[in-house]
């Protein structure tokens, strides 16, 4: 027996965990929708693999090509039964072309792809079914299909392919598909530009009985998907956040999901049915239109095209001080960061707080709470990575600054108690709690980086870091 070699061998491996380093092992958590949960937090939590200490150690392993660039980011399962002796962990994405790709989590190798052909693109987000055996995915052809997970073999049938507009050519595919409660979610809005008679609409499939669900935001009065103009005079108010509809995670608020509208007419607040640059608090089965919120300068939003729906309403933990227990955060164009009350949203002008963060938003903020039970927000844009307290003195909660980084970020996740953001060229960690960085994929140790970016956003799970970017590549960090 070479007792040198097993010695150097056990010096090596003590030497490696000195240093931080962690051999790379597949992911053992799911990443099943945007944003990590269906209340679309961000947040990686009990994921403490990658830490302070590590960070740094993150480096490049794979990259793999596209057909075209998907603008958003993807999603995981951790242990996907691929044949009788191999179980993997897959990443599922869409690009704009309309084709869902599935790739080993491990090595970026191709597993399967699904592509659906139409007259545009979609910015949307697969979502996985909690068992884990079936993704839903969006397309370019108006539907939204539901795939084998492993195989990627397309299941008819039970509100399936699920159509979501009649109008693929001006109404778009644009936000995250949601799953929650055993309900799927999907939104419409319109493309670059505005054209056409579009109509922002949220419908829900119950996954058990395949009864599907419509709210308009335009014509509301009108419970299906509007086939010709003719049937509403109205146009705009498309639903387009990168968060789509987002589930209230408080079992006293019955599984509601907001979304938040763009441009368009707003007449409810004169008894009518049009509901423009507001949030929508819609019953978890989509049957029902609950509460709303609309700002009190809606006139002036609408006809200075400043969406309020550029972000996607975010839920804020329970805070048992406050008077208004159960919060949300809306960021719109404007650069505002409107503070709601979840019990009641304020009809027109009735938010509890404004906040400037002096640009507009068009990501989707992040919501953490540290150990000492602090809630922190976390707001990209395009110049910097700003962070938040949600701070209550004498039962009033407001938003207080704490950091801002001065490089831009879009959707920012937390992981561990680090902030990961990507711009253009990188990807970039900060210390949650002082904003000070503490790895980027454009150091050189990081072994390459990312290309430009729009609205792609990383995911971390279980050590990986996996992110797209504008050139149609999706590369694979991991310590």
């Amino acid at each position: 027996m070479n007792w040198i070699r097993i010695a150097a061998a056990i010096t090596s491996v003590v030497s490696g965990i000195i240093a931080g380093v962690v051999t790379p092992q597949p992911a053992q958590a799911d990443w099943p929708v945007f944003d990590r949960d269906a209340s679309r937090s961000g947040f990686a939590a009990g994921d403490n693999t990658i830490s302070l200490a590590n960070v740094r150690h993150l480096r490049r392993r794979w990259v793999a090509p596209y057909d075209a660039t998907a603008d958003g980011a993807p999603i995981l399962i951790s242990s996907v039964q691929l044949s009788v002796n191999r179980t993997s962990p897959v990443l599922y994405q869409e690009t704009r072309a309309g084709t869902t790709y599935a790739l080993d989590a491990s090595t970026g190798q191709l597993i399967w792809k699904r592509t659906t052909q139409g007259v545009n693109i979609t910015s949307s987000m697969p979502a996985a079914d909690p068992s884990g055996e079936w993704i839903y995915a969006p397309g370019v052809d108006a539907h939204v299909r539901k795939y084998a997970a492993a195989t990627g073999k397309e299941s008819r049938g039970g509100g399936f392919p699920l159509r979501i507009t009649w109008s693929p050519e001006i109404e778009k595919d644009a936000s995250a598909l949601n799953v929650a409660n055993g309900f799927l979610y999907a939104e419409t809005s319109g493309y670059f530009g505005d054209a056409g008679q579009y109509d922002g609409h949220v419908v829900t499939l119950n996954l058990q009985s395949g009864q599907v669900h419509v709210i308009n935001a335009l014509c509301s009065d009108i419970q299906h998907l509007i086939r010709t103009p003719g049937e509403c005079a109205q146009a705009r108010a498309g639903i387009w956040a990168r968060g789509g509809a987002v589930v209230d995670p408080d079992p006293l608020m019955a599984g509601r999901i907001y979304v938040s509208t763009g441009n368009g007419d707003f007449d409810a607040n004169q008894g009518g049915h049009d509901y423009g640059d507001s949030v929508l608090a819609i019953s978890a089965n989509g049957s029902t239109l609950v509460d709303t919120f609309t700002p009190s300068n809606y006139q002036q939003l609408e006809n200075g095209d400043v969406d309020l729906s550029s972000s996607a309403p975010v839920m804020l933990p329970k805070q048992p001080a406050s008077n208004t227990p159960l919060m949300a955060v809306q960021g719109g164009k404007d650069g505002l960061l409107k503070l709601l009350n979840r019990k009641h949203l304020g009809g027109v002008g009735g938010e509890l707080q404004d906040y400037n963060l002096n640009e507009g938003i068009f990501t989707a903020p992040a919501v953490w709470t540290d150990k000492d039970g602090t809630t922190w927000l976390f707001v990209g844009s395009g110049s910097s990575v700003t962070a938040l307290q949600l701070v209550t003195v004498g039962g009033r909660s407001t938003l207080q600054h704490v950091w801002t980084a001065p490089v831009g970020g879009t959707s920012p996740i937390v992981a561990n108690g680090i902030v990961f953001a990507a711009t253009s060229g990188s990807i970039n960690a900060f210390n949650a709690r002082t904003g000070r960085e503490v790895w980027s994929s454009s150091q050189q140790s990081a072994g390459g980086s990312i290309g430009n970016v729009h609205w792609e956003s990383p995911i971390v799970v279980k050590g990986w870091l996996y992110m797209s970017d504008e050139s149609g590549n999706i590369s694979a960090y991991s310590l």
